[in-house]
């Protein structure tokens, strides 16, 4: 018998304690399996003709009970692992519903898998390509660099070469000068001395301007011997 909290109407009468009664939920057996409860009022309509019916998941369900009371012990009765409180006592390992089933890993190889074929010539042919390109790229790299030293070749050869011209070239122009003074003051009438320092051509001059009765005059006093001053001072 379970006890029940009285009504409203029997709490305004006085009545504050529990009523005994057999007609709650935990007396109509509520809280068993219902699953096991209806195979059991199957067996009883049936009767003799009950066994003709029994499968293999009966006896699961029949069980299944059991099996929930022993993975999962009461709380109320005596359970070493379990202390005050519900606080487990037991040892900290990981529960272990059961073996490990090491068939299920046994199919899987632990060796690479093999690439498959056109992976392997897609590799073979970036290889390939690689390596062509680095050999036109050294190709192309030895080129500049031959280049490159034979224009430094070519300035410094060009430079060289227009330096000495130029050295050359001053060296004569100098000593014509050198001759060419000489000559002013050494040699021939005063006036032809004169002459050489003076330029006799027509270019330029326009016909009886003062630079060309100049010029005649200069000719001829140069090719007179007795021409006054002809003979210097």
């Amino acid at each position: 018998m379970a006890s029940r909290f009285p009504s409203i109407e029997e709490f305004d009468d006085g009545q504050i304690e529990a009523v005994q009664s057999g007609t709650t939920a935990l007396d109509l057996g509520l809280d068993e399996d219902p699953q096991a409860d209806f195979l059991s009022r199957e067996k009883a309509t049936l009767g003799a003709d009950a066994d003709l019916f029994v499968t293999e998941n009966d006896n699961a369900l029949l069980s299944g009970g059991e099996q929930f009371d022993s993975s999962f012990p009461s709380m109320a009765v005596g359970n070493e692992q379990v202390g005050p409180g519900g606080t487990v006592t037991g040892s900290a390992e990981p529960y272990l519903p059961g073996a490990l089933n090491t068939n299920a890993y046994h199919g899987i190889s632990s060796e690479p898998e093999e690439e498959p074929e056109p992976v392997r010539e897609w590799r073979e042919r970036q290889r390939l390509e690689i390596e062509a390109r680095d050999k036109v790229s050294e190709v192309r790299k030895s080129e500049t660099i031959e280049k490159a030293q034979a224009a430094i070749d070519d300035f410094y050869e060009n430079y060289n070469l227009k330096r000495d011209k130029a050295v050359e070239e001053t060296r004569r122009e100098a000593q014509e000068f050198l001759d060419s003074r000489e000559n002013t003051v050494a040699g021939g009438t005063s006036w032809e001395r004169i002459a050489k320092l003076v330029d006799l051509s027509d270019k330029g001059a326009r016909s009886g301007s003062d630079k060309t009765r100049f010029r005649e005059m200069l000719l001829s006093l140069r090719k007179d011997e007795k021409a006054p001053g002809a003979s210097g001072f």
